[in-house]
Order: structure tokens, then sequence, then C-alpha cells
């Protein structure tokens, strides 16, 4: 897919989401992002991309509910006249140690980890198919971001694990049911970009349980999902890590 003049929709993402915003930006890409409760993280981030000459556009939306993500794809269309590309990357990350669970934990993963995704990825289907296109051309391309946890989960995430694993069949039944029409995969990053209020000491066990010795960027994970929209066209229901070896464990 070749990135210029075509319309990108990327949920949340603030930090990382930004960092995938100009780097589409420079491939002439339009771009459209939605936020939740917080504009101020996106707005910054699409008046830096409208200074590289291509059009913004942002949306309130709580994408879990099934009409919200509808009227954000929708909201996009009518914005730019097409939708080409959607990035699902609007999380919630939360600790829940099981002695403290509660069935309302459970609720607001699945609503923000999962049904958010799900719903945006129905919505932004019918509106790619829905747009004349080439006909040698794909009519577009869903990236999901997962975790690299859901396939080795640790401790006190159990809500969040859950949900974040259930993206893997979401992408590949999608890629079943929009072939060969639309290819849709899974990046599974390890940690990118650490929070800013991770301790020193917090950090350092991530990078000793990490064999390439380091945590992840922004880059690390946007490259990845710059090749799969631009890189290759026959890659679809994929699931790919982004986690520096920690998947394969501690070295002894």
């Amino acid at each position: 897919m070749n990135l210029k003049g075509k319309s990108v929709l990327i949920t949340g993402g603030r930090r990382v989401g930004g960092d995938l915003a100009q780097r589409l930006a420079d491939r002439g890409a339009s771009i459209a992002m939605t936020f939740h409760t917080r504009p101020e993280p996106i707005e910054a981030t699409l008046k830096a991309v409208r200074d590289k000459g291509v059009s913004t556009f942002s949306v309130a939306a709580d994408l879990s509910r099934p009409e919200q993500a509808e009227r954000a794809v929708a909201e996009t269309v009518a914005a730019f006249g097409r939708l080409d590309v959607l990035v699902n990357m609007a999380s919630v990350y939360r600790r829940t140690p099981f002695a403290d669970l509660r069935s309302s934990d459970f609720d607001a993963m699945m609503a923000a980890n999962l049904a958010a995704p799900y719903h945006t990825s129905v919505a932004a289907a019918r509106a790619m198919r829905g747009k004349p296109t080439n006909p040698d051309e794909l009519q577009g391309k869903i990236v999901t971001v997962g975790d690299w946890a859901t396939d080795r989960p640790y401790k006190d995430y159990l809500p969040y694990l859950v949900a974040k694993g259930a993206l893997k069949t979401m992408t590949q039944a999608l890629a079943r049911e929009l072939a060969p029409d639309i290819t849709v995969n899974l990046v599974q990053p390890a940690m990118i970009d650490p929070p800013l209020d991770l301790s020193e000491a917090d950090r350092a066990e991530i990078v000793a349980q990490t064999p390439l010795r380091r945590v992840g960027t922004a880059g690390d994970l946007n490259r990845l999902i710059l090749y799969l929209l631009e890189g290759t066209d026959f890659a679809t229901g994929s699931c790919y890590r982004v986690d520096g070896g920690r998947f394969l464990g501690r070295d002894s």
C-alpha cells in the first residue's frame, strides 16, 4: 500500500501513537486520532502533524460503545472522504491483584481492551469495503496492538491479560471474514516507552528479563506497523511479538 493520500485512523496511543502519526504524516497520509477523556495530548500531536502539510481530525469517543465507534469512523470518513487504515492502539493497563479482584475489573478491561477494538474494527471494515478502489489494490488494512504477555502471562493483571489475549482470536477471525479485501494483523509489544513513574529498580528488572537487554522504543513498534502497512500486502491473520526476546525468558 502506498500511504500517500491515504486516510488513517489511530485510536488513542498518546505517546506511541503520536510517534506513529508523525511517521505516517511523513508519508503523506491524512491522520485521524480518537481520545476518550483527555484531548490535549492528541491535539498536540495533530498540531505537529499539520505542520507537515497533511490533514488531521480528532474525535472524542468511548469506543467500547458500538454507536460511538461507528460515529468515530463515520466522522473520519466525512472529514477525509475515505478510510484506508485503522490502527487499534487505545488500551487501559491496570494492576488488579487476585485477592482484590472485583467483577467491575473484568467489565472495565473487556470494554477498553476488547470491545473497543472489536467495534471499531467492524465499523472501519464496513467503511473500507464501501469505498471505490483500484481493483488491484486492497480496500484497507487493520493493525491492532496487543501484548506479548498474553502468551506468557504474569501475575496481578488477570482481567487485562484475558481481554488482550482475545485480540489474537479477533485478529484471526477478522482476517478470514475480510479477505481478500482487507488485511488484519496483530502486534504484541513488551514494554514500549516506559511510563515516567517507573522506578529505576523496576526498569532494571525488566531489562534483566529481556535477552536484548533494553526496553523498547516507539520506533521499534511503529517500524513494524509501517512494514505491515506499506512493506507487504501478503500478511494477514498474523501475530508479531516485539519484545526484545522477553518471551524466551530470563537467561540462566
